[in-house]
């Protein structure tokens, strides 16, 4: 079995992995990139950008506890 082809980043690639982190899950960020999960964690690591997704805060404080 031979290795994945390997191909080196673009600086344009790196601009929307640190513009998409943080916005979108890291599948989404893959798929955008037309790169597999594990390759997008691995150079966001090198980077030392999060891929901690975080979601829209303004719908979680819109919605209230029931009676209050």
């Amino acid at each position: 079995m031979s290795d994945p082809v390997r191909r080196p980043w673009t600086s344009e690639e790196i601009e929307k992995l640190k513009a998409m982190a943080g916005n979108h899950r890291r599948e989404k960020i893959a798929a955008e990139l037309n790169r597999g999960a594990p390759a997008v964690a691995l150079k966001a690591h090198q980077l030392r950008i999060s891929l901690r997704y975080h979601a829209d805060a303004k719908a979680s404080t819109t919605q209230s506890a029931p009676g209050r």
